[in-house]
């Protein structure tokens, strides 16, 4: 199984995931197991897909990593989103389905418990038909994902709550969901503009948090609330909004480090890497090694620096089924993350430096921690060796550590 870009597609590929409805991600377009008509190919540009799942004979046992429930479960939540955003679009008032919301979130939890996270990256949505609706869902399945790898530093932050109530992550998934609602009263024409913001439109932008935290308090839990007021906080006491004195009713600094609110600060780490890998109308998201390295070196302040560790633990660099250039010139695809060595994955060999097919390619099965000499170091055009530097451990003179 290989992920293939649909300018990419060739005659007789075969699809090895369904291809959902951008509306309505329940319908599907095309059905595994079909062979891709070409003509197809322009309405899925035309439909937003960048991507697709395709057939390899020697990869097929990386179809078994793909947890059918998971994203069934993910689907249901983007529907969820997409109905109460689009309510609230068309001005009905804010009536939120939160029970619902806590339904779904709860079965995701309870799938991932039981998945494998090192295959993170094969499960995140792809943008359909709404950016901020995908975006979203997927901000919740990280934040889960984060949650769950950090359950003792949730027991030591929140001391207040038992040992279990302190990792119960339901109102970390709602507040995540939740977490642009605001945007909905920001101007179709600064949400959807594909240029820079100008300072004006930056400054109506950054009121969305306000907006949105004045649409789910007392309809949502405190914490979840939280996120929802909070995401934008970073953690060296910049972001916004800002505060306000409630006796003065002056304008107070930012929250700042562990004042913010942990959920807050879980959903500010999945918020930005989401924005920065996905891909949108107008603009590619970034590969999520080259975002990996912008988040530890020019957002790295923003970040409560135990939840970040743990992140950059459990998000691939080079997600399973990437197909990817090695130093020797091979043409691999990634088979299997190593948390350890997180630029260094299992990779199979596809083409050889000639371009000719290798006619086994689990004879060709290379684990790059093992072979120094070699490296990743394209995705298509991207040259991605400058990102990879910050992204291994610390080297002792006689073996690698866990940074």
């Amino acid at each position: 199984m290989l992920r293939v870009s649909v300018d990419k597609i060739e005659p007789g590929m075969v699809l090895a995931r369904p291809i959902p409805m951008p509306h309505d991600p329940r319908h599907f377009l095309l059905q595994r197991g079909v062979e891709i008509p070409p003509d197809v190919i322009p309405r899925l540009k035309q439909l937003n897909i960048f991507e697709v799942w395709i057939r390899h004979r020697d990869l097929e046992f990386l179809e078994d990593v793909i947890d059918e429930g998971l994203d069934q479960q993910q689907r249901e939540i983007y529907q969820l989103v997409r109905r109460n955003f689009e309510s609230i679009m068309q001005g009905a008032a804010v009536d939120l389905e939160v029970q619902h919301f806590e339904r779904s979130i709860s079965g995701l939890f309870n799938v991932l418990k039981n998945s494998n996270t090192g295959n993170v990256l094969l499960q995140k949505l792809d943008a359909f038909d709404n950016y901020l609706m995908s975006h979203s869902t997927n901000v919740c399945y990280l934040s889960l994902l984060l949650g769950m790898k950090i359950d003792r530093y949730l027991i030591e932050e929140r001391q207040f709550k038992s040992a279990k109530d302190a990792k119960d992550l339901q109102n970390l998934g709602l507040g995540c969901i939740l977490h642009d609602v605001g945007k909905m009263h920001i101007p179709a024409e600064i949400l959807n503009k594909p240029g820079k913001l100008t300072f004006d439109e930056m400054e109506v932008m950054k009121q969305h948090p306000t907006f949105g935290f004045d649409m789910v308090k007392g309809r949502v839990p405190a914490n979840a609330a939280q996120v929802v007021l909070n995401h934008h906080q970073r953690y060296c006491g910049g972001g916004y909004p800002s505060r306000i004195d409630s006796r003065t009713q002056k304008e107070l600094s930012p929250l700042a480090g562990r004042q913010i609110p942990i959920f807050s600060r879980i959903a500010t780490v999945c918020d930005i890497y989401d924005a920065a890998t996905t891909n949108r109308v107008y603009q590619a998201g970034k590969p999520p090694v080259q975002v990996l390295h912008e988040m530890r070196m020019l957002c790295k302040e923003f970040f409560d620096p135990q939840i970040a560790n743990a992140f950059y633990q459990i998000i691939p660099p080079f997600p399973i089924g990437q197909v990817v250039k090695l130093s020797n010139e091979v043409e691999a695809v990634v088979v299997d993350f190593n948390p350890r060595r997180p630029v260094r994955p299992k990779v199979q060999g596809l083409k050889d430096p000639y371009g000719a097919r290798y006619r086994d390619p689990s004879l060709e099965e290379i684990d790059l921690a093992q072979y120094e000499d070699l490296q990743i170091t394209a995705i298509g055009s991207v040259d991605v060796r400058p990102y990879q530097a910050t992204q291994e451990p610390a080297r002792s003179p006689a073996v690698f550590a866990f940074a």
